[in-house]
């Protein structure tokens, strides 16, 4: 748009390129203010005039509230669908797969519904998890344990706090029975079956539990809007033992430290081991509420004990510094980076030279295919209709071709050099934040100092002997 490549914007039907009022409308305001004409084929309407505009907005209005009415239908279709205790659909749990049930309707049409079977070798894998977690008395030991026995997840992958946490919340895996039905009715959730329903055989599915959010991860909603009902698959975890589990993880998420709080720990979103690619953690030695020091561990060696990975834990207050000043360094001319950054202006000074050179040259062409087109233009003028008129023609449709190729070769040439024009304000901001890193670092606060260092440094690696610093945009 900004660039002038197209004139106007087509699309099929107004719902096609939105169905949101206030986006919309901001697309159409940009569209305007670069000059660029606006059609829909099916409405035909005539941006030019207030009536059309008016008229356009009132059938996006229309689009809209029929786009949100079918997504009420569909949900509360849905929400009736999860009162049967069929399986709706979406990823299975662990320990099932979803299989497809034919059944006649009340007319005698014959419908498919889905519903959970279990797989048998997963679901001892999930009765063993919730049997540990209550032995361990935390993920954090029960993850550990599953490293160190190499359990790993349906799709083979070693499993963390996050995966078993999903495995441990989840009802679907909980017998049905009136234990756990009262337990619910505590909790104030929509319970689709009567309490004989709970029959101590059966497992149960929980819908509504979550709603997604866009740009984050899913959170949980109230209790109050969780649909419950009995399902045909068989629980096998006790009620008493799930609702056990369920208290235990809420017992430890009230204990559990706060993570990204620290005033110590400088490095902590930086540190990579070197050898299995996990994120280092700070970890503190405290005495009487005191941290005396700290120093950062690797988190798969603390996961898997130090299994899978015995890198060394490394002093955090020695390596603080050790980075801090070679950052200080970075700005001297003896520094490395220092003389790669110049060659890299000097690189690019020498290419935009190159890069002039060439647009001279073509703009001389253009300038030459201008004049033939010009002359051959005259000779037709002059020709008055003789044989010579056809060759002539030719040549005018040639040249021209030629013209238009040199054209988009300068547009090119245009896009590069201002791409060059950033890159190199780009080394002149980098360049003068180096030169004033050591009195910026000298006057930041904590906060302040790690995320200079976060806009800096790209990581760091540990390997247990050394320390390897990797800026953007170059190697240190």
């Amino acid at each position: 748009m900004k660039t002038k490549k197209f004139d106007v914007l087509i699309c099929y039907r107004l719902d096609r390129i939105s169905r949101n009022i206030s986006d919309f409308s901001k697309l159409i305001e940009l569209l305007q203010k670069y000059d660029i004409a606006f059609v829909s084929i099916k409405e035909q309407f005539d941006t030019s005039t207030p009536m059309g505009r008016a008229m356009m907005y009132i059938a996006l209005v229309f689009a809209q509230l029929e786009r949100e009415t079918i997504a009420e239908r569909i949900r509360d279709n849905m929400m009736q669908l999860a009162r049967t205790g069929r399986w709706l659909g979406g990823i299975t749990p662990t320990g099932f797969k979803s299989q497809a049930i034919t059944y006649y309707d009340n007319h005698m049409h014959e419908k498919k519904m889905y519903q959970l079977t279990s797989i048998p070798q997963e679901l001892k894998m999930v009765k063993t998890l919730y049997e540990k977690f209550l032995e361990l008395g935390s993920l954090t030991q029960l993850e550990s344990w599953c490293l160190e026995n190499n359990l790993r997840t349906k799709n083979d992958k070693c499993f963390d706090k996050s995966s078993l946490k999903l495995i441990l919340t989840n009802p679907v895996y909980a017998i049905a029975d009136k234990v756990l039905y009262k337990h619910f009715q505590d909790l104030g959730m929509d319970i689709a079956n009567h309490e004989k329903d709970f029959d101590g055989n059966h497992g149960v599915l929980v819908y509504n539990r979550s709603q997604e959010t866009k740009g984050k991860t899913s959170i949980l909603k109230k209790y109050s809007d969780w649909i419950v009902a009995v399902s045909k698959h068989k629980g096998i975890i006790t009620s008493v033992d799930w609702i056990k589990t369920q208290n235990l993880l809420k017992e430890n998420s009230k204990k559990a430290p706060r993570s990204g709080d620290s005033q110590v720990a400088l490095l902590t979103p930086l540190l990579v081991c070197a050898h299995c690619g996990s994120k280092l953690k700070v970890t503190y030695k405290v005495n009487k509420g005191q941290i005396l020091h700290h120093y950062y561990k690797c988190t798969l060696k603390e996961r898997s004990r130090g299994s899978l990975c015995k890198t060394k834990n490394l002093n955090g207050k020695q390596s603080e510094e050790i980075v801090v000043e070679e950052l200080k360094k970075l700005p001297l001319p003896e520094n490395k980076l220092f003389h790669t950054l110049h060659a890299k202006k000097s690189s690019l000074s020498k290419f935009k030279e190159n890069q002039d050179n060439k647009r001279n040259s073509l703009k001389k062409k253009l300038m030459g295919y201008e004049k033939i087109i010009s002359n051959l233009t005259l000779k037709l003028a002059k020709s008055e209709g003789t044989v010579t008129d056809r060759y002539i023609i030719e040549e005018i449709e040639k040249t021209d071709k030629k013209i238009r190729e040199v054209k988009v070769q300068l547009e090119r040439l245009r896009d590069r050099h201002k791409a060059i024009q950033l890159e190199n304000i780009n080394y002149q901001v980098v360049e003068q934040t180096f030169r004033g890193l050591s009195l910026l670092f000298t006057n930041a606060n904590f906060e302040e100092k790690k995320k200079i260092l976060q806009v800096i440094i790209k990581n760091i690696l540990w390997d247990g002997e050394k320390l390897e610093i990797n800026i953007y945009g170059g190697k240190e």
